[in-house]
């Protein structure tokens, strides 16, 4: 019988009862594979709803996992070696940011979510927390990994609309981040429809431009460096083409219908509530691939001008990935799905979380996969699942 007359401690108690909650609903909003200093292993960073970064070393994190599986020990979880605190609030995205390939201590882990906030990591910071963590006994079952308190170097906030009399609306969240190293820009993908411009050379606190246009929420934004120039997808159903040095709209793209617009067209309403969720580039920076609300996959053709092919998904994608000569998206559903630039089926794979909001490709072959539940699947180059992580 429950002694009313103990000590009790409603505060502890209701952390705990939020915590168990929050445990339960986990999800993985972003993930991103990273090279360490010279010839070390490689790495990969997850960041989640719980507002932390993790950071998992794969030689170690595959080994674990191989480990377990020759002990006959199906429970055992792979959890990060480190966790860093990254935000209040959900982390929406986390992209990589190298402005020197030949310089370590350049590189940059740049993450931004709920909270508005974009914060600057640098790489060199959390290799080293990842290596002191080798040692202890985190990344066991029990265990919910070693907390660092790993510092950015630089953080912007998205900037807050003036209303009357004074007062300021609230920060709006970033869904989404982009790079392109080679100006020192990072694109955030603004809740309130806006696309800010942040200059990590100069750092300065307030954005070095603003891309509008749109008439909803943003989704994704993609960095088309080669013609300075950024796509961004929204809940207004469409995607639109700017001009970075001009601030302008160039372009507006249907996604769900699979037509372009003029460029003096507002586009407002005509997705017909098909929201523009995720979009990838290829590495020429020639074909956009664009995942639509309306169950399908658009690809966009740069050099035409024009939509090329739809294919068609069972659910709404919600991230997407062009590789070679292969499209890659997952959605809410638990698969990958792999096509050809052409439209054609190739492969579809299952996997752990039962909707996938975050895909990443290493060099090296492999796919990471997150999303609910807080896992990541490990997917090796021939489609095989090599392994599943934990996000504590």
């Amino acid at each position: 019988m429950f002694d009313c007359r103990a000590p009790y401690n409603p505060g502890a108690y209701a952390s705990l009862v939020k915590e168990e909650r929050s445990a339960s609903s986990r999800t993985v909003y972003a993930t991103v594979f990273f090279a360490g200093a010279g010839a070390s292993a490689g790495y990969l960073a997850c960041g989640s709803s719980s507002g932390a970064l993790s950071v998992w070393n794969l030689d170690d994190a595959l080994g674990r996992a191989r480990a377990a599986d020759a002990s006959g020990d199906d429970d055992a979880a792979v959890l990060p070696r480190v966790i860093v605190d990254a935000h209040d609030g959900a982390v929406y995205s986390v992209v990589s940011y190298e402005p020197d390939a030949g310089d370590a201590d350049s590189r940059l882990l740049c993450t931004a979510g709920e909270d508005g906030v974009t914060n600057l990591y640098r790489v060199a910071d959390l290799v080293s927390a990842a290596c002191d963590a080798s040692g202890s006994t985190g990344g066991v079952e029990g265990d919910r990994g070693r907390r660092a308190d790993v510092r950015p170097v630089a953080s912007f906030t998205n900037p807050q609309e003036s209303r009357g009399r004074g007062a300021l609306g609230p920060v709006p969240e970033t869904t989404a981040l982009a790079a392109d190293a080679t100006r020192g820009i990072l694109f955030a993908a603004g809740g309130d429809g806006v696309t800010y411009g942040w200059d990590v050379t100069e750092g300065k606190k307030s954005p070095a431009f603003a891309l509008k246009g749109h008439a909803d929420a943003l989704h994704c934004v993609a960095s088309r460096g080669s013609c300075n120039q950024a796509v961004t997808g929204s809940e207004d159903g469409t995607a639109r083409i700017f001009d970075v040095k001009s601030g302008k709209c160039t372009q507006v793209i249907d996604v769900w219908r699979a037509k372009g617009l003029g460029v003096g067209e507002s586009g407002v309403g005509v997705g017909g509530g098909a929201w523009v969720g995720c979009v990838g580039l290829d590495k020429a920076e020639n074909w956009a691939a664009l995942g639509c609300g309306g169950r399908c996959v658009t690809m966009w053709s740069f050099a035409a001008g024009a939509c090329a092919s739809r294919s068609k998904t069972e659910m709404a994608p919600q991230t997407i990935k062009l590789t070679g000569e292969h499209v890659t998206a997952a959605g809410a559903e638990p698969a990958v799905y792999r096509w050809k630039l052409s439209g054609q089926l190739v492969s579809r794979q299952p996997c752990t979380p039962s909707s996938v909001f975050s895909l990443d490709m290493q060099n090296r072959g492999l796919t990471a996969v997150g999303g609910t539940g807080a896992t990541v699947d490990l997917f090796s180059e021939l489609g095989t699942r090599v392994c599943t992580l934990t996000c504590p």
